[in-house]
């Protein structure tokens, strides 16, 4: 188990830390369309309702998720970024575990909090890297009929939940 510990304190010190947070989300942008796409075909089947998905922190697999999602629904920027550093709020009960495990992990104290600009330099990568989200989503099969479906289910649950 020693070796372990230390190949991924190497990994996190030497690959993780350097791309940060932003850095993780744009690389799961660019290198996870595949799963992405599974999550938008579960999201654009209304079988699937209500569900619940999450992660650790909520702030960088849920994060991006919910961030995507959001885009999908056409809530503003400046909203998006609201709610996610509201989950900022939520991390300081386990904050001290959380660092202590990061650093474990060859990770500095950042990997523990939201960043601020999380949101806007995600969104800028997508832009220049793709033209817009629109042509990302198309472009990991996530086209507008699956937008639609996905837009409706969750207007309906939130009607339904009203």
């Amino acid at each position: 188990m020693g070796r372990r510990s230390e190949a991924v304190a190497i990994l996190g010190k030497e690959v993780i830390q350097p791309r940060g947070l932003v850095g993780q989300a744009i690389d799961s942008i660019d290198s996870s369309g595949g799963e992405l796409k599974q999550i938008f075909d579960v999201l654009a089947d209304a079988e699937n309702y209500p569900l619940f998905f999450h992660c650790t922190s909520g702030k960088d697999r849920t994060g991006l998720l919910a961030f995507l999602i959001l885009l999908v629904l056409d809530v503003p920027l400046d909203v998006i970024t609201v709610d996610y550093m509201a989950s900022e709020g939520e991390l300081v009960s386990e904050r001290e575990l959380r660092i202590r495990e990061l650093q474990a992990m060859g990770l500095s104290d950042d990997f523990a909090h939201c960043q601020p600009n999380w949101v806007m330099d995600v969104y800028g990568h997508i832009g220049r890297t793709y033209g817009s989200v629109q042509a990302y989503l198309d472009g990991i099969r996530v086209d507008e009929a699956v937008r639609h479906k996905v837009r409706s289910n969750i207007v309906a649950q939130t009607t339904i939940q009203s």
